[in-house]
């Protein structure tokens, strides 16, 4: 009786044994489908971004680094799981540190690539002016409230160009719409008491080519010079 118990119970650890070591495997498994799954996730959406951004005309300068050899594991990865998928539990190389981590880090950099070239987008077609020029006009009671709108208008491009967004077509439509409400902010400014020429002046040096140097005639210069204004403006060349 003795002896059928422990070959009983030597039976049962055997295959507590076996069923252990095969819910080992199935974690590691699953383990394995969770980091891959991530990986490939942020790399769709960020291949697919990159495709929006570029179909909205806006250029991304990327090209993901060591590329070769994620390409080079990814394929050993593909003849493991062909051949012996159980090797997957343990390739030779450490799967989330030199691949799933690795194919992550090449999608944040998509991402950031993504940013920076929306903000030189903004900065490349956004709209013009100094806010040097805008503080010192801020001074005249006569034209604050213009100031108000063309600082409401440009705040509201600086949160546009914050991120990048995820629709791109539409935001390049929308900076459309706030430059040409900017220009026409400037366009606007207008006030009583204040000369034709310095107003021609002025509205000229918010657009996106800057006041030409032959606004700047004396009458303007006094003008400008009386009130502590001169030393907003600045000569561009070229």
């Amino acid at each position: 009786m003795l002896l059928e118990r422990a070959a009983g119970l030597a039976d049962k650890i055997t295959r507590y044994q076996q069923l252990k070591a095969a819910a080992n495997e199935a974690e590691k498994f699953r383990t394995r489908a969770v980091q891959a799954g991530q990986a490939a996730t942020l790399i769709i959406q960020a291949k697919a971004a990159i495709h929006r951004f570029t179909a909205a005309g806006i250029s991304v300068d990327f090209v993901p680094a060591n590329v070769e050899a994620l390409v080079e594991k990814a394929e050993t990865l593909l003849t493991i799981a062909a051949e012996n998928p159980a090797g997957l539990a343990d390739p030779p190389f450490n799967f989330r540190y030199d691949f799933a981590d690795r194919v992550s880090g090449v999608a944040a950099a998509a991402n950031k690539a993504l940013i920076e070239a929306w903000r030189r987008h903004v900065a490349e077609n956004g709209p013009g002016g100094s806010d040097e020029v805008l503080e010192a006009l801020a001074r005249l009671p006569q034209l604050r409230s213009g100031v108000v709108r063309i600082r409401r208008l440009r705040d509201e491009v600086a949160r546009l160009a914050a991120d990048a967004p995820s629709d791109p077509e539409a935001a390049v439509l929308r900076l459309a719409t706030l430059v040409s409400e900017h220009r026409a902010a400037w366009a606007d400014l207008t006030a009583d008491g204040i000369p034709r020429a310095v107003i021609a002046f002025i509205r000229n040096s918010g657009s996106e080519m800057g006041a030409p140097l032959s606004l700047l005639t004396e009458e303007v210069r006094d003008w400008l010079a009386s009130r502590d204004l001169l030393g907003a403006f600045r000569i561009r060349i070229g």
